[in-house]
C-alpha cells in the first residue's frame, strides 16, 4: 500500500520541485504526446493506460494484470517501473503516465503545496502487527535501543521527506532530540552496503529490502512505522486532477475496480506462490528468495490514519498547517473512516 526523514518515500520538497517543473514543461509544451493516448480505446475497445509502479508494493497492479482483472474491465494496461516518488509524481504530472504509484506522505504535501494530482485509491498499508520496516543496526554495533542512537547518523531513504515520520515519532517517544540525530538519504539498495562499510550506525529500509537485511544479521531496534501509524496509507494510486475530471473518470473507476479484485486476490493465502512469483520476476531474484510474507493492501481509504500522519508531518514542522485527506482524495476515491470502521 505498502512504502524516514518513505522509497522508498521521496524528498517532499524534491518531489514538489521535480513535478512543478514536469508541470511547467507540460504548459509551455502544450502537453506531451503521450496526452493524446491517454485513456485512447484499441480496436477491442479496451481503454488505454500507462501505470508506473514504484520498486515497493508492486505486486498487485502485476497481478490484475497476470489474473486479467484489467482485461475483465475493459482495460489494456501498459506497466511501467518507475524510480522514486518524486520521479513517479513528476509522471502524472507531465501526462508521461496516467497513473502512477505514490507515498501517501509524498502526495499529500505535494498536493498541498499546488500539485495538481488526486489519490483515486489505496495500494499498500502499514500493518499493525507484522514487521515490515524498522531501525536495522549491525549486530556488533554495540546498539541495541533508539536512545543509543542520540548523536548518531542514521541512512534513510528520503532527507524531510514525511516518510521519516514515524522514525521521528520514535526516536521523540525514546526522549533523543530529533534534531541532535544525523539523517542522510540512502537508497532502499543500498542501505546494506552503508551500515557493512560503516557510512551509517543505522539505517530504515522497508518491505523486501528489510526482510533480506534481516535475513543477514542485521538487528532490528525498533518498529516505529507499526507502532505509530498502523493501517495508515503507504503506497497510494494517484492521477493528475484535470484527466481525473474528464476521460479519466470512467477510466480510473475501471482501475479501481480491477485492482480491487487484485488485491483480494492479493490477500488470499492460497495465492501467496502467485504473489513471490511476480516479486521475484520484477526483482530478477530467485522465487526461494522472495518473501515469505508480504504487506497489507486496501484500495480503500482509511481517512483517520491518513490524517494521523498529515497531523504528525505539522507536528515536526514539515508541514505549515494540516491539510484535510478529503482535499487530496478524488471524489470517486473509495473510502472509509478508519480502518475499524470496517
Amino acid at each position: 500500500m505498502g512504502n524516514t526523514r518513505h522509497t522508498f518515500l521521496a524528498r517532499a520538497a524534491s518531489g514538489l520541485a521535480v513535478a512543478t517543473l514536469a508541470l511547467a514543461g507540460l504548459t509551455a509544451c502544450g502537453g506531451s504526446d503521450s496526452d493524446t493516448a491517454a485513456g485512447a480505446t484499441g480496436a477491442a475497445g479496451e481503454t488505454s493506460l500507462r501505470v508506473a509502479v514504484a520498486p515497493i508494493q508492486f505486486e498487485t497492479a502485476y497481478l490484475a494484470e497476470e489474473q486479467g482483472m484489467f482485461k475483465k474491465h475493459g482495460l489494456d494496461v501498459e506497466i511501467v517501473s518507475g524510480a522514486d516518488p518524486a520521479a513517479l509524481l513528476a509522471q502524472v504530472v507531465s501526462g508521461d503516465v496516467d497513473i502512477a504509484i505514490g507515498s501517501w506522505i509524498n502526495v499529500a504535501t505535494s498536493a498541498a503545496k499546488g500539485v495538481p494530482v488526486s489519490v483515486i485509491g489505496g495500494n499498500g498499508l502499514v500493518d499493525d502487527k507484522a514487521e515490515n520496516s524498522g531501525v536495522l543496526v549491525d549486530k556488533d554495533s554495540g546498539i541495541t535501543a533508539l536512545e543509543q542512537l542520540e548523536g548518531k547518523t542514521i541512512g534513510v531513504v528520503g532527507v524531510k521527506s514525511g516518510g521519516d515520520i514515524p522514525v521521528l515519532q520514535a526516536l521523540e517517544g525514546a526522549g533523543i532530540d530529533v534534531n541532535s540525530v544525523k539523517e542522510v538519504a540512502i537508497p532502499y539498495a543500498g542501505m546494506q552496503a552503508a551500515l557493512e562499510q560503516g557510512t551509517v550506525d543505522a539505517v530504515v529500509p522497508a518491505d523486501s529490502f528489510y526482510h533480506q537485511m534481516v535475513d543477514a544479521g542485521f538487528v532490528s531496534i525498533s518498529n516505529p512505522v507499526r507502532e505509530y501509524q498502523g493501517n495508515m496509507p503507504v503506497t497510494v494510486w494517484t492521477a493528475k486532477k484535470d484527466w481525473l475530471a474528464g476521460e479519466g473518470s470512467e477510466a480510473s473507476k475501471k482501475f479501481t475496480a480491477a485492482m480491487t479484485e487484485a488485491v483480494a486476490f492479493y490477500s488470499d493465502p492460497a495465492n501467496l506462490p502467485a504473489v513471490q512469483n511476480v516479486n521475484a520476476t520484477v526483482n530478477q531474484i530467485d522465487v526461494a528468495k522472495a518473501p515469505k510474507a508480504f504487506v497489507p493492501a486496501d484500495v480503500t481509504f482509511n481517512v483517520a490514519e491518513a490524517q494521523a500522519g498529515i497531523d504528525a508531518m505539522v507536528h515536526f514542522g514539515l508541514l505549515e498547517k494540516s491539510i484535510a485527506v478529503d482535499s487530496v482524495l478524488w471524489s470517486e476515491a473509495p473510502r472509509r473512516a478508519s480502518a475499524d470502521a470496517k
